[in-house]
């Protein structure tokens, strides 16, 4: 491609030639330790003369790595990347360097901080400025002018998140030389009025794994890309974790962007080869109503700057006003921090780093007003993604230094409007969940939203509030994140045209965490009067152990929240018998309901009890007697195996919380088939695992013999899983989990809800059930807890002789049907079947058409999974046995 040398812009980003223009910068070490907390270091001064010969040291790119950046079958890998951005901090007093902490698997997660000297060596004064205009309480107009002309905006970019779109992190490699090493008017104006906070590998485990393997495979006939999650457990989805924040990385990115406040983030990603060669905003509708309007404006601004620097560089075939829209939080954290969110998506090539060759030009070729130059070319290479997303990075820091104050001082803007909501969101103290509520609180407070706890009784909106209730103001600088995360989501009714088919959401439609944890929270609008705390940490509700019981007795633990199987683990791995009471009971005054945890009273017991209780907030009881009800006695060790294909995102969500429960579990691998009822006591199925993914898996010719746990295990090992149920093991399955579920046993039911989505369409909603809380798998539910739904199926059962079967969770017969969230024609749901427990031979299954354990976020209902996959094992026991506890 050549670059017209009429475009200043184009002139300016110098994507073709050499990455320095004129002088080398003045240059000094600068290291930030590896603290998260730790303050960057100022860089001492030196004479030009000396920082230019320590600038010359820093060897090109080209020279380190031995190849050209973006070169046909080559990519850097983050072994050699992160010390190549050390040794440019080393030599750059533009550059600070900082390991801001460790991901999942033990990778250094880095921070560049990028600016002039002067900017660096004042950095401190910088951010408390920018938290002063972010935080703008008590700040006048006149104050935060005078802020917004001293300070500089903060421009946050990170790469790689999914990290087989790998031209992102590799072009941070040329950024970072050049903004280290460039002396040019152009350059210093940019980074004496901008500071440059660069990630670049937001998922550095996932780039070790990609481009390692990719380097490991040169040569040899198997498949380059990397088969499996490129993060441990959420894999792709690691984009959507932005508002229930669980993985290390979303907490590290969150950790940069509440220390900083930045203006903009920019977020580089891949779309696929035929896709236009590079998106920007502006956005489709909708946008979520809790993202200010003047943010969702200079949005659109910066979008089109670098929809312009494209332009004019002789970039065809970019684009903008399509596929992705501003609506949910999951991708979105900086928006909810007055931050724009600038998604750049650049087509990819084949195989990773080989050019994608067609017999016609790329792409769509029909012109119009957010696609004005269709890409004429039959070729596209890793080369022109790097140079893509690169004039989109330096068009997008040019518009805003070169319009700082108005960054500035609409960031203040924002802030002030924020400040100035009204209203407040109530969590009563004592729910029947508390690790719902302490969860809720986690993301609220990691999410740099106040919480005040109420140091006595009041009322509120006509309703009487206990001592220890929590109030979330919305008037505060992030109340719209709280307010984003804690209402009902009402999403707009968009078409493609009228009468047609829905326009679809990018992702999902509703985020409604009172409705998939399992708490309440209450809205008040008017003036609330009550003592409270700020809160400086979140700590559970403090839990006075009862008295030890009789040797009769014995320890019981309610089975309402989904934490409780934190405690399940502890016990199991004590290897301390737990029971499960099969029908509801009383113990003087106190009734306790069916599914409650009947626990010995040893020693052993109570300090696990004691230490658990301490820890989750949920209490603990004692019995006078043991109950003469029907019960179960929960298989000491229980073995649960998880059916995960490789790169199955559901499989690997499970995994999280499984780690997070201590769960003794291990992936079911194609050489356990021989023997699955030696090695697994449940087996869990979910969304995603087909009968392809299990007899024929991996394809053993594409991938070298480290795969072969997933490789397929034929016929054989399909029959061999339907005769470990049979033969008295214990299967769950949810979402597509359950068609093959019901592939393997020819279970009798089918989905009744229409295919055209102009008659039934729900894409990502939270909608009403009915669960049958007497249930084994309905233990501790409530029975209106709402079901998760993302475009799932929903049944009939037509022959409910075939197998014993019973009702878990159905929608309800009538009414409506949507809870948060979009939904069509829900009426087709009147009735149906949702959860179902089956006898097979001697086995146990359970199946559920939606994802009940959908990316963790609806653990509310994700509780029906652990409950299934204990009671199956476990021995049923009369009211006599049950009374003895096994005795």
């Amino acid at each position: 491609m050549t670059i017209s040398e009429s475009s200043s812009l184009s002139r300016r980003t110098l994507l073709r030639g050499a990455a320095v223009a004129g002088a080398a910068a003045a240059t000094a070490t600068v290291v930030r330790p590896g603290a998260a907390s730790a303050q960057p270091v100022a860089a001492p001064a030196l004479d030009v003369q000396a920082a230019a010969e320590r600038a010359a040291t820093i060897p090109t790119p080209e020279k380190y790595f031995g190849f050209r950046i973006g070169s046909d079958g080559n990519l850097a890998t983050w072994d050699k990347m992160v010390p190549y951005f050390k040794l440019i901090a080393d030599s750059s007093n533009r550059v600070l360097f900082e390991e801001v902490g460790k991901t999942t698997e033990g990778n250094p997660y880095i921070l560049l901080t990028i600016s002039s000297p002067n900017n660096l060596a004042k950095l401190d004064q910088l951010i408390e400025i920018n938290s002063r205009l972010a935080d703008p309480r008590g700040l006048s107009p006149t104050e935060a002018e005078k802020l917004a002309s001293t300070g500089k905006p903060f421009y946050m970019v990170y790469a790689g998140i999914h990290s087989t779109e790998v031209g992102n992190s590799q072009a941070t490699i040329e950024w970072a030389y050049r903004l280290a090493t460039e002396h040019s008017d152009y350059m210093d104006s940019i980074l004496d009025d901008l500071i440059i906070l660069m990630v670049p590998c937001q998922n550095p485990d996932g780039l070790v794994k990609v481009n390692d393997y990719f380097v490991k495979t040169a040569g040899t006939n198997y498949s380059r890309t990397y088969p499996d999650l490129y993060q441990k457990y959420c894999g792709h989805d690691d984009n959507r974790d932005w508002f229930m924040l669980t993985q290390v990385e979303s907490h590290l990115a969150a950790q940069i962007q509440n220390k900083y406040h930045p203006q903009v983030l920019q977020d580089s990603h891949q779309a696929g080869s035929g896709a236009p060669r590079m998106f920007t905003p502006p956005y489709l509708s909708p946008y979520d109503p809790n993202i200010d309007p003047i943010t969702v404006q200079q949005t659109d601004v910066l979008g089109l700057a670098m929809q312009r620097g494209m332009t004019a560089a002789g970039m065809k075939g970019a684009g903008w006003g399509m596929t992705y829209d501003y609506w949910t939080p999951s991708r979105q954290y900086c928006v909810y921090h007055n931050a724009v969110r600038i998604l750049t998506e650049a087509a990819s090539v084949t195989n990773l780093a080989y050019p994608f060759v067609s017999t016609r030009p790329i792409g769509n070729q029909e012109s119009s007003i957010s696609f004005i130059e269709p890409y004429d070319r039959t070729t596209w290479t890793l080369r022109q993604i790097v140079d893509y997303v690169g004039q989109c990075f330096y068009s997008g820091i040019e518009a805003v230094a070169y319009d700082k104050f108005n960054w500035l001082y609409n960031f203040y803007r924002v802030g002030v409007k924020g400040a100035n909501r009204t209203g407040a969101y109530i969590i009563a103290a004592g729910q029947r969940d508390p690790q719902a509520v302490k969860d809720t609180l986690d993301i609220l407070f990691r999410g740099a939203v106040e919480i005040h706890q109420a140091q006595a009784a009041f009322t509120a909106g006509g309703k009487q509030y206990p001592t220890g209730s929590y109030v979330i103001f919305l008037n505060q600088p992030y109340g719209g994140f709280a307010k984003t995360l804690l209402e009902k989501q009402n999403y707009p009714h968009l078409l493609q045209y009228p009468g047609g088919p829905p326009q679809r959401p990018y992702d999902v439609t509703a985020q409604t965490l009172p409705m998939m944890l399992g708490f309440t929270a209450d809205l008040v609008t008017d003036s609330i009067s009550v003592s409270t705390k700020l809160l400086t940490e979140i700590k559970p509700p403090q839990i006075t152990m009862p008295t030890p019981p009789s040797p009769t007795g014995a320890y019981v633990i309610g089975p309402e929240s989904y934490g409780v199987y934190r405690i399940i683990s502890r016990l199991q791995k004590q290897g301390i018998a737990t029971f499960r009471a099969g029908a509801q009971f009383t113990d003087g005054a106190r009734t306790f309901p069916a599914g409650t945890f009947i626990v010995p009273p040893t020693d052993a017991a109570r300090q696990i009890l004691q230490d658990q209780a301490r820890d989750t907030g949920i209490p603990v009881s004692a019995l006078s007697a043991v109950p003469p009800v029907a019960g179960a006695q929960l298989k000491a060790g229980t073995k649960i195996g998880l059916l995960k294909p490789a790169n199955n995102i559901q499989s690997g969500w499970l995994m999280f919380m499984f780690d997070q429960y201590e769960v003794d579990y291990k992936i079911v691998e194609a050489n356990d088939y021989d023997n699955l009822s030696g090695r697994f006591d449940a087996i869990v199925m979910p969304h995603g695992v087909s009968r392809n993914s299990i007899v024929n898996g991996l394809n053993r010719n594409n991938y070298p013999q480290e795969w072969s746990w997933a490789f397929g295990v034929g016929e054989d090992g399909w029959n061999k899983l339907r005769n470990f149920v049979t033969s008295g093991g214990t299967l769950i399955a949810f979402g597509s989990g359950s068609n093959t579920a019901q592939q393997l046993f020819e279970l009798p039911i089918e989905s009744i809800l229409p295919s055209e989505e102009t008659v039934f369409y729900c894409p990502g909603s939270l909608l009403s059930q009915e669960i049958d809380a007497n249930d084994p798998v309905g233990y501790g539910m409530n029975p209106k807890n709402p079901v998760w739904f993302d475009g799932d199926r929903a049944y009939r059962l037509i022959d409910p002789n075939k197998y014993p079967v019973k009702v878990v969770a159905k929608y309800p017969d009538s009414g409506e049907q949507l809870q948060s969230g979009w939904l069509i024609g829900g009426e087709h749901l009147n009735g149906a079947v949702n959860g179902l427990s089956w006898t097979v031979g001697s086995g146990y299954l359970v199946t559920f058409g939606s994802e009940i354990a959908f990316r963790t976020w609806n653990r509310g209902e994700g509780k029906m999974v652990f409950n299934a996959m204990y009671h199956g094992p476990s021995q049923k026991l009369t009211s006599e046995q049950f009374q003895r506890l096994g005795r």
